[in-house]
């Protein structure tokens, strides 16, 4: 009887902590709360039809409250690991448990050239180097684009970006576009790369950064972007905002409990799709 041991947890990696599990879960039980009380409103048709089928609550056309029971379905068939691959379909980055993996952002409207020490609005090239700096050092495991380039047409601008990252490296790809027409050209474009899009969806290179309005308030442009990923089998970023007073509630808890409330509507919204 000497090792019994009570509330006796072991972890088999380096963890910081600023919540414990039962602080989690009351963040989470208050995101439940905002989508089945409050609600959230969503600017695209097919989204609200979707919920409307599943038997969510719909009222002043496209605000939605999102039963507890569609989110924990939701979480039964929503894939509890993410493998991203290499343009080679080496699969290189494991997004499950503890594991932590690091690479660029992806618009700096700025940058200092390291030639000249001006500050300067960035150029497709700077995309080009940038990227073929991140395929060679090896701490870096995915890349984005780092540089909004100001010499291509602004219009379809993504468009530049993703081929530069296509072309310049082999790591997997984490893309964002302006509109939703971006994120369809764009996967088609990997799909090119990789022989298809069945061998996409097999081994994914690439995943999108979707940022959404807030918590609440889901743009059309958003939706379609998710929808599009999920009904072809793609791994996604689906982030909402939340400015502290002004999108969102002024304490940090409050605005937590807004976003994820925000990701877990996007969640549910993949696995009907």
């Amino acid at each position: 009887m000497a090792n019994i041991r009570s509330n006796d947890v072991s972890f088999g990696s380096p963890q910081f902590r600023l919540l414990s599990p039962q602080q989690c879960e009351k963040l989470h039980n208050a995101s439940l709360e905002i989508l089945e009380r409050t609600g959230v409103r969503l600017l695209e048709p097919e989204a609200v039809e979707l919920l409307k089928k599943a038997d969510a609550f719909v009222s002043e056309g496209n605000r939605v409250r999102i039963p507890a029971g569609l989110v924990e379905r939701a979480f039964s068939t929503v894939p509890k690991r993410v493998v991203l691959c290499n343009r080679h379909g080496e699969r290189v980055i494991f997004l499950e448990d503890h594991r932590c993996f690091y690479g660029p952002g992806s618009d700096c409207l700025h940058i200092i050239d390291h030639r000249t020490g001006e500050r300067r609005r960035p150029v497709l090239q700077d995309v080009v180097e940038g990227v073929t700096v991140c395929d060679a050092l090896p701490h870096i495991d995915f890349v984005m684009s780092m540089f909004l380039p100001r010499d291509v047409n602004q219009v379809i601008a993504d468009r530049y970006q993703m081929e530069a990252m296509l072309s310049c490296t082999t790591k997997p790809i984490v893309f964002v576009t302006y509109d939703f027409s971006g994120c369809v050209d764009a996967i088609e474009m990997a799909e090119v790369v990789v022989g298809g899009p069945e061998a996409l969806r097999q081994n994914p290179l690439v995943a999108c950064y979707i940022n959404v309005t807030t918590g609440l308030l889901h743009n059309q442009e958003a939706l379609q972007k998710l929808l599009y990923l999920a009904g072809k089998g793609l791994p996604l970023l689906y982030v909402p905002v939340a400015s502290g007073g002004m999108t969102g509630p002024v304490t940090p808890a409050g605005s937590t409990a807004l976003v994820n409330a925000g990701v877990l509507a996007g969640l549910v919204l993949s696995q009907l799709k």
